[in-house]
């Protein structure tokens, strides 16, 4: 897998829970049966780590690592490599937690990860730690929002958010050609349409509340992190 569509399917994996109908039925056509199975556990609670994944320019080398407890997967390859080489550090860390937990003690919360990771063969903890992949950053994150086209469809997309704003446009590959969509939002909710046509999110909550009132609030900055 590229660059690119590895990026794609991790955004959205780490932006959607199991209430996002739309994102779901993407994810099981992105994942294999056991990585979608491993994500479904993951959003469920089970082994709650996430691996934060980096492309490191001056070094020329990709990097994976396990939560917050400096333990680094690299690769020049492929993000994926980099996974790879995560899961006998894992295994490593977990380990030596084990043996050392008579003498040292530890906690309910580190019992529990060691166990886990315990429980799950090299194949299964490789799957295991590629459905928690995070591209977050300090104040970017990536959000799920709808997409709205000009018939009135939608689907769900990940988009970076810079301190919890999401961009106010976005240019997205569409039938071989890039489409211009704006952003509008409402409370905490963000939707985007293409530029010039199609419905805002002010049309799509008149269509679920026909009588109430809306009032849409247009992003006028253009949030997008700098390439």
């Amino acid at each position: 897998m590229d660059d690119n569509a590895f990026f794609e399917r991790s955004i959205l994996a780490a932006a959607a829970g199991p209430q996002d109908e739309d994102a779901v039925r993407q994810l099981r056509e992105l994942f294999s049966p056991a990585e979608f199975a491993a994500w479904e556990a993951f959003r469920a609670g089970v082994l709650a780590v996430i691996v934060a994944v980096e492309h490191d320019d001056e070094g020329d080398r990709y990097i994976a690592e396990w939560g917050e407890f400096g333990i680094q997967g690299t690769s020049p390859l492929s993000y994926e490599a980099a996974i790879d080489d995560l899961v006998p550090h894992v295994r490593a860390w977990a380990t030596e937690l084990r043996d050392a937990a008579p003498r040292l003690g530890t906690t309910a919360e580190l019992a529990g990860l060691v166990t886990a990771v315990d429980a799950l063969s090299d194949d299964e903890l490789r799957t295991a730690l590629l459905v928690r992949v995070s591209f977050d950053r300090g104040g970017l994150t990536f959000g799920l929002v709808e997409f709205v086209e000009e018939d009135g469809t939608t689907t769900q997309r990940a988009v970076p958010f810079a301190d919890g704003r999401p961009p106010s446009e976005i240019d997205l590959p569409v039938d071989g050609r890039m489409k211009t969509y704006q952003s509008s939002t409402r409370g905490d909710r963000v939707a985007f349409s293409p530029v010039g046509s199609g419905p805002s999110i002010g049309d799509t909550l008149r269509q679920e509340d026909p009588t109430g009132d809306v009032d849409a609030e247009f992003p006028r900055t253009d949030f997008r992190p700098d390439d």
